[in-house]
């Protein structure tokens, strides 16, 4: 994806959140894709001098505060200084190496995945922050992988070392919308739209963990296997039933909405950038 408008943006917002670029890593040599009008554009919007200049994802970097600036990839074929296939776990000797991760579009083009993710994250020094920008909505075939808000409030978590400090939804070149996490909202957050999506999220690692010592469960099915636990009881079973369906949102909502009870444009809304439980509209 590289660094465009929508990117730059989110990188600048991250820096009024106080994240140091001081030394910063590059998941792929990302390429700068700006236009003449995103500068002054953003200019505007974070009250900051003219940047005109900046014509390179390094440059741009800098222009954050990075001091020292790495892009690691498989090959060296766009001027990577790092070379590691994201498909392998990385050595020792990058582990709390850098107070910056960027993902900016990598790790969807990569099939180990759940790898690749491990190795951003143990790249990043403890109170140091990754960023991952991977494309949500209508990325269809641009990857191995479309990703949903879930995957990262859960793989980027306190049992990981993780916290998620903010997620957004951007129509690329449009709205921004904060996502909710799933597990506080107790509702799946989902998402029909017609237009490209980016998901990009800004995290800080809290301390050094051995990662996904328990694979990470989607949480609308952790609270109905809990609430299932909590009603084995002697009680008869329509009683039990009545226990389930009152604590579990979700599978009351499947077994009663999902049967016609709820009429399809309800259904949409819930599952559109209109649910303001989920999606939160904001500038920057």
């Amino acid at each position: 994806m590289g660094i465009d408008k929508d990117v730059a943006k989110f990188l600048l917002s991250a820096r009024e959140r106080e994240v140091s670029f001081k030394k910063s890593l590059m998941l792929g040599n990302q390429q700068f894709q700006f236009f003449n009008y995103d500068y002054t554009n953003l200019a505007e919007t974070f009250e900051i001098k003219d940047f005109t200049d900046v014509k390179t994802s390094t440059g741009f970097l800098q222009f954050l505060g990075a001091e020292e600036i790495s892009a690691l990839d498989f090959s060296d074929y766009e001027g990577a200084t790092i070379l590691h296939d994201l498909n392998k776990p990385i050595g020792d000797e990058l582990k709390g190496k850098f107070t910056f991760v960027l993902d900016g579009g990598t790790t969807e083009h990569i099939f180990n995945f759940p790898t690749a993710l491990a190795n951003a994250m143990e790249m990043v020094e403890v109170n140091g922050h990754l960023v991952i920008i991977t494309g949500g909505n209508n990325f269809l075939g641009h990857g191995f992988y479309q990703f949903s808000p879930e995957l990262f409030y859960r793989a980027l978590s306190a049992e990981n070392g993780f916290e998620v400090k903010r997620m957004i939804a951007a129509e690329v070149g449009g709205n921004w919308y904060e996502v909710a996490d799933p597990r506080a909202v107790k509702s799946r957050v989902e998402l029909i739209n017609d237009k490209p999506v980016y998901l990009m999220v800004l995290a800080r690692k809290v301390e050094s963990k051995p990662l996904f010592t328990s694979a990470p469960q989607q949480s609308d099915y952790v609270e109905m296997w809990h609430n299932e636990a909590e009603s084995q009881t002697d009680e008869p079973a329509p009683g039990k039933l009545k226990n389930i369906l009152k604590k579990n949102e979700f599978l009351r909502e499947t077994l009663i909405g999902i049967k016609q009870k709820r009429e399809k444009s309800v259904i949409r809304k819930e599952r559109s950038f209109a649910n303001e439980r989920a999606f939160k509209l904001v500038d920057k």
